[in-house]
């Protein structure tokens, strides 16, 4: 039962995602490279979610368990990546905007920044957590 509530929650915040962010898409008079990040950000997020909520209805389906400590650990150890992924992040993302003053480049906005610290990190946690399942036991 708690396994079928995860499932019905994470597709109702995925569903409530796309409705804002079509609402945010209709809304907007003018649309520029920040405003369709904000656009695809919640749409790349939300396919991942639907990846994870689409494996946990298999899992339920054969009567397997959603989540066992193999796929827990797994987890643990691909936030942890995260981690440590985000903060380099963050570092080239502020190296680039030295670099890019000094020789006249596009130096990013706060938006663009944003968008970067919130959607890498979370395409990495997705890539790192599938090759750690694929991968096996650690």
């Amino acid at each position: 039962m708690k396994e079928k509530l995860q499932i019905i929650v994470m597709a109702l915040i995925g569903i409530a995602v796309i409705l804002a962010t079509i609402f945010y898409a209709l809304g907007a008079q003018n649309l520029e490279l920040s405003d369709l990040a904000l656009i695809v950000i919640p749409l790349i997020l939300v396919v991942a979610t639907l990846a994870l909520i689409w494996d946990k209805i298999k899992n339920l389906k054969a009567g397997l368990p959603s989540e066992d400590e193999r796929a827990k650990k797994l987890q643990w150890k691909a936030g942890a990546y995260t981690y440590y992924s985000t903060v380099w992040i963050a570092v080239g993302i502020m190296w680039y905007n030295i670099f890019a003053e000094n020789l006249n480049l596009h130096v990013l906005t706060a938006i663009q920044v944003i968008a970067a610290i919130i959607l890498l990190p979370a395409i990495c946690f997705f890539a790192f957590n599938f090759y750690f399942m694929r991968k096996g036991d650690i």
